[in-house]
């Protein structure tokens, strides 16, 4: 597969790499001075308007790609990636027509009828293909009196694993004569259509800094950084946090205690919400905005979201104790996020700070290029080897038994409404592997930062050895066995730390004590200062196997003791030779010897002959040793 694709951030810094032409592409670069438009920028490669089989990067925010599609002089079909940016855009243009959901095919038709001189139409992807029925009936050919414009195009990539209809329209968009891709931040696409139709890459680079500053803030004790944050902004007039969890919106609510709050999020989870008693939720944006402003994902892009007279403060969250798709891609998603607001100051921001709090995760799996080639490859061995088994049998009953696995597997997820491999479906599983590699570390997460181009970054890195989300973790682990894994992997954390002097003999103790506190964590304590990590793992932190490691390390250990240079001492001054001495008093001697000096060992009546060279008595009544010669 040729792929038109975007290096990770860590391997390829240079922001004029963001794209790697891996499909022959003709990329063309054009200027853009400050206070210009996209059409500014355009004009000077030649085009009066967004031109034909064009991937459109725009490189910032609010440019008016759509705006001057709007009020250019074509038919245009304007495809956004969610209904809020749609709303958004209508204002009161007269001769704009909205296509989503709870549009109806008679308003289309009335539409397209209409005697306007240049019809434009804004729709979701998943609604396209009513525009599509009402001009087929109305016999209209839209791909030949339309230009068809996709917006933020890295949605095709970024959103399909769980909207699965996001690239319906992708078929109808490579039949249109006139079309083109746009965004900010466009992401990797292998569509092979993009070379059939001969695409070209248009880039715009300002020749002004546009960086803007952001804090990053890297932690293990969330909830205690956040508050700390927003005890800091307590006099901002808003605060807007972009956090992609419905419930973790509702638990900030609830836990923050906050009542001059809304939520910006779909319908389903506004009803989600108002059953919790969280009331001021909302599918579209409200005005004013409230003191706190939540904001999921269907707001993070294309949407313009008005300041008012008071600049934002900008919050974004990732918690991965709540879900992993609360990670944000540095390269898209924080980008497009601080390009939401449109009212400019005099500065040219339009915001009062932007932050970024986040946890990482060293245990996360990130799969290579490879290893999802790979994983691809055997989804679609296993469908083709079970499509071969329904096609096998003329047993009604075995066929539909077949059909039942075969809709279940993996590889459902890779094709489309016409049962055709998705090239954004295989974009989608190289992309999420790229941004979880972001959050294997707080120093990966930084390096993708810089890598953007787009920021000027504050980077401060607050984990603490031991942080509040590691004992809630810990606490909300159900599973002994990972309870067990946590606990080890939070005293390598320790001594590590110590080792490496970050934190003191005192503050170690501390934490001992803490982990002492945890279910099993003497256990699990004891047996790493015995056994060690590898053991443990080795054991699959299963209790009764790391058990009886420490009960060979215990007898191992004890061994080597009881032979020691200071026990044997003490054993051959306690005992006379020559003379015969009660077994029994031998054995209660001897084990003395091995409790005071911490030998884990019982002795028994004949113990004293791993020392000594023994004779027995004779008698019945009062069995002896005479000690002969020690032999040690």
């Amino acid at each position: 597969m040729k792929i038109f694709r975007k290096p990770t951030a860590l391997n390829n810094p240079a922001k004029d790499n963001y794209f790697i032409n891996i499909i022959p592409m003709k990329i063309v670069k054009t200027l853009l001075k400050k206070g210009e438009w996209l059409l500014d920028a355009l004009k000077r490669v030649g085009c009066a308007m967004i031109p034909t089989n064009t991937i459109l990067n725009k490189t910032l925010t609010g440019l008016g790609a759509t705006h001057s599609e709007i009020h250019s002089k074509r038919n245009s079909i304007i495809i956004e990636p969610n209904v809020p940016v749609i709303l958004g855009k209508l204002n009161d243009k007269e001769n704009l027509e909205a296509v989503y959901e709870r549009c109806t095919p008679h308003t289309i038709n009335k539409y397209l009828k209409m005697d306007i001189p240049y019809k434009k139409i804004m729709t979701t992807p998943e609604s396209f293909k009513k525009i599509r029925k009402a001009a087929m009936e109305l016999n209209i050919n839209i791909y030949k009196e339309y230009f068809c414009l996709f917006d933020e195009c890295e949605k095709l990539t970024q959103d399909i694993d769980y909207r699965r209809k996001i690239s319906q329209p992708i078929y109808d968009f490579f039949q249109f004569e006139q079309k083109a891709l746009v965004s900010a931040t466009p992401l990797e696409m292998s569509h092979p259509e993009f070379e059939r139709q001969g695409f070209q890459l248009i880039k715009i680079e300002p020749d002004y800094d546009y960086k803007k500053d952001l804090e990053l803030i890297v932690t293990n004790s969330y909830y205690k950084r956040l508050r700390i944050v927003l005890d800091n902004l307590k006099d901002s007039k808003h605060i807007c946090i972009f956090f992609n969890v419905t419930d973790g919106i509702g638990d900030l609510i609830d836990n923050l205690k906050v009542t001059d709050y809304k939520v910006f999020c779909s319908q389903k989870s506004v009803e989600k919400l108002k059953k919790r008693g969280i009331i001021n939720a909302y599918e579209q944006i409200d005005y004013p905005l409230a003191k706190y402003n939540f904001f999921t994902c269907r707001f993070y892009s294309a949407l313009d979201i008005l300041n008012g007279k008071h600049k934002p403060d900008i919050l974004i969250l990732t918690d991965l104790r709540t879900a992993q798709w609360t990670m944000i891609d540095p390269f898209t998603e924080a980008i497009q996020i601080q390009g939401r607001f449109r009212k400019k100051g005099k500065d040219d921001v339009t915001y009062n700070s932007l932050t970024h709090i986040t946890t990482i995760d060293p245990n996360i799996r990130v799969r290579s290029k490879g290893e999802i080639r790979n994983r691809i490859d055997q989804f679609i061995a296993n469908y083709n080897l079970l499509k071969e088994q329904r096609d096998g049998t003329e047993d009604e009953f075995k066929q539909k038994a077949i059909l039942e696995d075969m809709e279940s597997l993996k590889y459902q997820d890779l094709i489309d409404e016409r049962g055709d491999i998705n090239p954004f479906s295989i974009d989608n599983l190289y992309n999420e592997e790229r941004v979880r590699a972001y959050y294997q570390s707080a120093d990966a997460l930084y390096q993708a930062y810089l890598a953007t181009g787009f920021f000027n970054v504050t980077y401060n890195n607050v984990t603490e050895c031991v942080g509040d989300d590691d004992i809630e973790r810990l606490n909300n682990t159900k599973v002994a066995i990972k309870q067990r894994e946590q606990l080890v992997n939070l005293i390598v954390r320790m001594e590590e730390w110590f080792s490496m002097g970050k934190i003191t003999f005192e503050e170690k103790q501390e934490l001992l004590n803490l982990i002492r506190k945890q279910p099993e964590g003497d256990d699990i304590l004891s047996a790493y200062y015995k056994i060690g990590k590898d053991a443990i793992v080795s054991a699959e932190y299963k209790k009764q196997l790391i058990e009886k490691k420490v009960k060979e390390y215990d007898k191992a250990q004890a061994q080597k003791l009881r032979f020691s240079p200071k026990v044997l001492n003490e054993i051959k001054a306690e005992f006379p030779l020559g003379i015969y001495l009660p077994k029994e008093d031998i054995k209660q001697r001897l084990q003395l010897i091995y409790h005071e000096n911490g030998v884990d060992y019982k002795a028994t009546q004949v113990t004293i002959e791993d020392y000594y060279d023994c004779t027995p008595s004779n008698s019945k009544e009062k069995p002896s040793f005479m000690l002969n010669f020690f032999k040690l």
